[in-house]
């Protein structure tokens, strides 16, 4: 009895060991099941995830390249129109929140973000004024495969897409290939310090190559991925001209290449002046400093925006112009205008030129992204008239005066000017012409001319003050002599000095006007043999004005009398006095004719620099149309 009772016991228990082992196992399995279908629902939302940020990559992308600017055209219409049917093609039946259009910089601050998207600190500006740039946003929950789960399952994916801007290089000048070879070995020659003889033919060789900015960064090692590494850029002029050497087989023909190569070495190997191995020179122009490129401040990879090209001519000239402006000394040459007159000329690089390599258009400050400037020159012509005054008397009041002008006398007439910059802004590129062409506009105004006769002491020392701030005073015109006459004959001569000054500015008005210049350029033809050149403004011709503005009595005179008792006398004698101009300008128009047309506006046109007038160069345009994602 006892034995049967313990055998029932054991049979119950091993009853309840095998039913909970089956529970136990029952469970586990449970757990795993739910483990899988958890898994599978993760990864299946991790995969919707990825389907979604494709889809939103590739519609960003197709908006972005929608945004090139067409005539009449509203680009983030059709920007946004392209990125819906994109996403629509990849992923059937989604709904995307309106892309939105805008511009994007990595400088830009981003503004406040609302929702699934408020962490995200993408750059983008939307709605901007300036469009370079497109937004795709998903939010939205995908289907699901165990409707049992209730989580928030609502992904949110965004992809922001950058349009490579167009890129375009210009300079406002001179057409130097119209000048002679003469002139350009003279101010080459000032500019270096020594001897240059180059003919027409080898400044024309230097004119018609083509220079890769990007090209030159490279040869000189240069490491220019940030601007602030291109500001900081700082080679030699032997260094730069060696890279121009080494760079000019990429874009030119082999002909082209070695004339340019074979004049570029010439000048290296010069000797005497100025030491190219040893002066630097800063390759970005800045607010802080004067250098060889005006880039777009804010291009967020330098080495799109250099690459474009110049051609080698331009490149030296601003660069021994950068030379000259960082010089404490001022270059000088005597011209001899003989039977006329003797000029000594000296002249100083106040402001250098700049090339401009960017986008086109204007920040919502109304400041343009693209803008080259001409130089702005300081020039003193040192005239001595080679002609002598004819004598004449004035004025004779019996028993009272008589004023003459003595014979012999030689004038001489300092004539200081300060050539202010004229300026040319990359207006806009338009890349989708049916012919393949380029349109291009770039706005320009030519710079004024401050003109001042007589002495300007510290004109090519401050070179931080502004023309009208600088000390101005009269210079010795001619002498007077006058005679106070007594009732006993005879009479008292006494010889006066007759100060003058003028100060004149070209265009009298004192403004000049913007003009908008339009451009075609052909990608498939060399830039030199297309015709890139425009000219804003009208001509003025400096020594003309300064004999108008004589003739019309804009001399101002005065008489230096030895004795106050001719103080009196003298005061009422310069309407009498005033008359002497009359036959000064008999003397001084050839003179200023041959100033103009044998002198200074062919060594201001080999500068750079025009007075009232500019001619505006496109170098290069570039339209590579392609997008980027940028987040």
């Amino acid at each position: 009895m006892k034995a049967a009772t313990t055998r029932q016991a054991l049979q119950l228990s091993g009853c309840g060991r095998i039913r909970g082992s089956i529970l136990i196992n029952t469970a586990i399995a449970l757990s795993l099941i739910v483990i899988t279908l958890v898994g599978t629902e993760l990864g299946y939302l991790f995969y919707m995830k990825r389907e979604f940020q494709k889809t939103a990559d590739l519609a960003a992308l197709a908006g972005a390249q929608k945004l090139v600017p067409l005539p009449g055209t509203d680009v983030c219409i059709a920007a946004q129109g392209a990125a819906i049917a994109n996403a629509g093609k990849n992923m059937p039946g989604i709904v995307l929140q309106q892309p939105e259009c805008g511009h994007w910089a990595s400088s830009n601050t981003t503004p406040v973000n609302a929702g699934c998207f408020s962490n995200v600190d993408d750059h983008f500006l939307p709605y901007a004024s300036t469009k370079n740039a497109i937004r795709v946003r998903i939010e939205k929950a995908p289907p699901t495969l165990l409707p049992f789960f209730q989580a928030d399952r609502t992904i949110c994916v965004q992809a922001v897409a950058s349009l490579n801007e167009p890129i375009g290089a210009i300079s406002i000048g001179s057409g130097v290939a119209r000048l002679n070879d003469g002139l350009l070995n003279q101010v080459l020659g000032m500019l270096l310090g020594t001897t240059v003889n180059l003919s027409i033919a080898d400044y024309t060789g230097l004119l018609n190559t083509k220079v890769n900015l990007l090209g030159i960064a490279d040869a000189l090692n240069l490491n220019v991925g940030t601007y602030e590494q291109l500001a900081s850029a700082n080679v030699t002029l032997a260094a730069l001209l060696t890279a121009a050497i080494e760079v000019l087989p990429q874009n030119n023909d082999s002909a082209t290449a070695a004339l340019a190569a074979g004049v570029l070495n010439g000048l290296l190997n010069l000797s005497g002046g100025l030491d190219l191995s040893t002066v630097r020179i800063n390759l970005l122009s800045t607010a802080e400093q004067t250098g060889l490129l005006s880039v777009d401040l804010n291009t967020e990879d330098p080495r799109t925006a250099l690459n474009g090209n110049i051609n080698a001519l331009n490149l030296l000239l601003v660069a021994l112009q950068i030379a000259d402006s960082q010089s404490v000394v001022s270059a000088g040459i005597a011209v001899p205008l003989k039977p006329l007159a003797n000029v000594q000329l000296q002249a100083k690089v106040i402001e250098p030129p700049s090339i401009a390599v960017g986008p086109p258009g204007y920040y919502p400050d109304g400041t343009a992204k693209t803008r080259a400037h001409t130089g702005q020159i300081r020039i003193l012509l040192d005239t001595q008239i080679l002609t002598p005054v004819a004598g004449s008397d004035l004025l004779n009041i019996p028993l009272v005066v008589k004023i003459s002008l003595p014979s012999g006398q030689l004038i001489r007439l300092p004539i200081y000017a300060e050539v202010a910059s004229g300026d040319a802004e990359l207006d806009s590129i338009q890349c989708n012409a049916p012919d393949g062409k380029y349109d291009v506009k770039i706005a320009a105004a030519p710079g004024l001319a401050h003109i001042f006769l007589g002495k300007v002491p510290t004109a090519f020392t401050n070179r931080t003050s502004a023309w009208k701030d600088l000390p101005k005073e009269q210079f010795d015109l001619l002498n007077i002599q006058i005679t106070l006459l007594s009732i006993l004959g005879g009479g008292i001569p006494f010889n006066v000095k007759l100060l003058a000054k003028m100060d004149l500015s070209i265009p009298g008005s004192g403004t000049t006007t913007r003009q908008t210049l339009s451009y075609r350029f052909d990608p498939t033809i060399p830039a030199s043999q297309q015709d890139l050149t425009r000219t804003v403004g009208t001509e003025q011709n400096l020594g003309a004005a300064i004999a108008s503005a004589i003739g019309s009595g804009m001399l101002k005179i005065e008489l230096a009398t030895p004795i106050p008792i001719l103080d009196t006398i003298a005061n009422g004698l310069i309407t009498v006095i005033s008359g002497v101009l009359g036959a000064l300008n008999f003397i001084l128009l050839p003179v200023l004719a041959q100033l103009d047309s044998a002198l200074l506006a062919p060594l201001l046109k080999t500068l750079g620099i025009q007075i009232g007038y500019a001619d505006v160069q496109l170098l290069s345009a570039s339209c590579d149309g392609n997008a980027r994602l940028v987040y």
